[in-house]
């Protein structure tokens, strides 16, 4: 791995009061993401990574999003901080002009990447409730804590990190489920309910003592719904790609979304489960055939979640029914 020190990486240290004018320090671009430059920096006997928002994302397409994101999650990590300590990475400076962001560093030797051990067939289903859980407590907190509105409303930024390229390209690409993704659309347009991470991937959760959540640049005021089924979306995909983990990956599932619903008091638990069952499928539509697409599927397993979730989608079914009727586990 190189070592290395980008030029203005050191003034943005400096700036933040991180390091001290002409203090040695050693750093490690981290890769993997496509929305930031990540550096994990070495001083003295400590660790913290520095992370920055780009305003083109590391993709072929034009795709760009604001960079003050970066204020909105170290606004999402803060508050979690105080609701759900030990959940979240603790926010160690933000520079003001770039609006990049210093946090606390989670040493890999302690900490695991939870889509890596799902792809790697490691499948925890305590896990799953345990993250369903806080992710519940999270949102509920939310509900009641006053002026979180004002703070996240960031309708803009959600709309152009995630309904832009994950659900309105599906429904160019998509013409027959179009009108039920224009639906969804508008759901998630409507009036916020909590506060909304926004980017709940297992790329984005660490495994140690209890579920770690990164990257929560799409912070938004929205519908809660959305947390909860991106999160069961990465699930249903992997139980397609990974037949051999299916049976856990479903239990897994089912641990979360009942360990979520069981912490809802906002509403009826019924009438944000019936959201979620909505938007699984766009999501999983979305990440097969929008802007942004799982990057280790087969084709076939491509054409199978497709078809699953078109179907899914027009008929107004939850999609694991629709999978289920497919396989011919289920009538």
């Amino acid at each position: 791995m190189t070592v290395m020190n980008p030029e203005g990486l050191s003034t943005l240290l400096e700036r933040m009061d991180l390091i001290a004018a002409g203090e040695a320090f050693r750093s490690v671009e981290l890769h993997g993401g496509i929305s930031s430059d990540i550096w994990l920096v070495h001083r003295g006997e400590g660790s913290f990574v520095v992370k920055r928002a780009r305003e083109q994302l590391r993709v072929s397409s034009d795709w760009r999003a604001p960079i003050d994101r970066g204020a909105s999650e170290a606004a999402w990590l803060r508050y979690v901080a105080v609701v759900a300590p030990g959940y979240s990475p603790r926010v160690l400076a933000v520079d003001e002009e770039s609006f990049a962001i210093a946090l606390e560093y989670f040493d890999t030797l302690k900490y695991r990447n939870w889509k890596e051990d799902l792809l790697a067939g490691r499948v925890d289903e305590n896990f799953a409730w345990h993250l369903g859980d806080v992710l519940g407590r999270i949102h509920a907190a939310s509900t009641i804590t006053p002026g979180l509105a004002e703070r996240f409303a960031n309708q803009e930024l959600f709309e152009s990190l995630r309904i832009e390229p994950y659900l309105l390209s599906a429904a160019d690409e998509v013409p027959e489920a179009s009108t039920a993704l224009e639906a969804v659309i508008e759901g998630l347009r409507g009036p916020g309910r909590a506060l909304v991470h926004g980017d709940l991937s297992p790329k984005n959760i660490l495994i140690g003592e209890r579920p770690v959540i990164l990257d929560a640049e799409c912070a938004t005021w929205g519908d809660p719904a959305f947390d909860a089924a991106f999160l069961l979306s990465h699930l249903a995909i992997k139980e397609i790609h990974l037949p051999y983990s299916a049976g856990p990956l479903r239990q897994s599932a089912v641990a979360f979304e009942s360990a979520y619903l069981a912490a809802v008091e906002w509403e009826e638990p019924g009438e944000i489960g019936s959201r979620i069952s909505r938007i699984l499928p766009a999501l999983v539509l979305a990440r097969v055939a929008g802007a942004s697409q799982v990057e280790y599927l087969s084709e076939e397993e491509r054409a199978y979640l497709r078809r699953s979730a078109i179907v899914a989608l027009n008929s107004n079914r939850r999609l694991q029914d629709v999978i289920d009727q497919r396989d011919g586990t289920a009538q």
